[in-house]
């Protein structure tokens, strides 16, 4: 009964990936892989990208067959090398990118929920993770995030299995795709897991050099580009500043307390640094390995992503990781699963409805309490086994 049961749920997912990798093939909704091939048409021609203004852009569009996307591209230049190949193809590649992130999604599903031995647990992971709305919303944007979380993921994995090396590489290279592992590389980093950090380091110096080898210098203009400072009101901003900046400075989606923009930016800079300070009290005494890495990776992937003010909602494809290392593990409350379901229940919520809720501030936020509340379950179990 529970084979039946694992294969119609891979089937179902399978199935639901399908269907919406086609949609966005046929209705071409991305905005985001556009800005990736442009990026490689201007590198491949010597071109400084992160320099472009909207004029560049819109030359770069012109001569791909592009009429929508948003830049500018602040990726290192691994994003673009990916996509080179395909600027030759009909469609620009477009297709084979969209196919590729669904791909990355369900093979996210299906390793996470190895890690389960129960059966309904495995069902319950590939079902939880497959469906999670931010792998469908990068999807539709053709945004990379499902394979930056798919490496991660890998990473992470081997990592906790002991292959410190080959783990960190892949980490390294999933950081230089695009930056949403911050958090178990910080880990690793606070475990003092050496073997990693030299993999992490090789992984980054690779994408780096063949960046430079593919494009030459304007490729490492990425290293001066500013990063954001503080929250955004923007509601797909869903960070710790964000909800600061969303509460204390007047915006058109709702209504706020203040409007004072310093305010705004030192409470959402005081947010996050006591979430990081909580999940390093969590994780116990610095320096030491611990055996159960997966689970604390997951713990601080979500601090990361809620403390920075970079955050939109379609990097929440990264909390795949901590849903799944808390639904393996055996034991929980009625009250721990109440808190998960309202907690994964307010992510999804947020992702499907967000434009209704325009008006009501407290609603805006939904996805990041949402991410809080599965923070804290992990926060919480892990601070009971870490050692003081």
């Amino acid at each position: 009964m529970m084979k039946t049961l694992e294969a119609f749920s891979r089937i179902s997912v399978l199935c639901v990936y399908l269907l919406a990798a086609a949609a966005v093939i046929l209705l071409r909704t991305p905005i985001d892989y556009p800005v990736y091939a442009m990026a490689a048409y201007g590198f491949s021609r010597g071109e400084d990208v992160y320099s472009w203004a909207e004029g560049e852009y819109a030359r770069a569009a012109e001569a791909l067959g592009f009429s929508r996307y948003a830049p500018p591209y602040r990726y290192p230049p691994l994003a673009a090398l990916l996509v080179l190949p395909g600027l030759s193809l009909p469609d620009r590649g477009m297709g084979i990118w969209v196919a590729a992130q669904a791909l990355s999604a369900l093979l996210t599903a299906e390793v996470l929920a190895r890690m389960a031995r129960d059966p309904a647990r495995r069902i319950l992971i590939r079902l939880g993770v497959g469906l999670l709305p931010p792998f469908f919303v990068s999807l539709y944007a053709g945004q990379i995030n499902p394979l930056v979380t798919l490496g991660m993921i890998l990473a992470v994995r081997w990592i906790g299995r002991g292959r410190e090396g080959w783990g960190g590489l892949l980490l390294g290279l999933s950081l230089m795709l695009k930056p949403l592992a911050l958090g178990p590389a910080a880990l690793c980093l606070y475990e003092g897991r050496r073997r990693a950090l030299a993999g992490m380091a090789l992984g980054v110096a690779l994408s780096l050099a063949a960046g430079l080898l593919a494009f030459g210098p304007p490729a490492m203009g990425f290293l001066r580009l500013h990063l954001p400072t503080s929250g955004g009101v923007y509601p797909p901003a869903q960070n710790l500043p964000g909800l600061a900046a969303r509460w204390l400075i007047r915006h058109p989606y709702g209504f706020s307390l203040a409007d004072d923009a310093g305010i705004a930016r030192g409470v959402g800079w005081g947010l996050a640094g006591m979430l990081l300070l909580l999940t390093g009290i969590a994780l116990g005494r610095p320096g030491k390995a611990h055996p159960d890495f997966v689970r604390r990776a997951g713990l601080v992937a979500i601090a990361f992503l809620l403390a920075n003010p970079g955050t939109w909602y379609h990097h929440g494809t990264i909390l795949s990781l901590p849903l799944a290392a808390w639904l393996t593990q055996p034991g929980h409350s009625r009250i721990g699963w109440g808190v998960l379901g309202a907690s994964v229940g307010a992510i999804a919520i947020w992702g499907v409805a967000w434009h209704a809720f325009v008006g009501w501030t407290p609603l805006l936020d939904l996805a990041t309490l949402g991410s809080l509340g599965l923070w804290a379950l992990l926060a919480r179990e892990i601070r009971q086994e870490s050692p003081r």
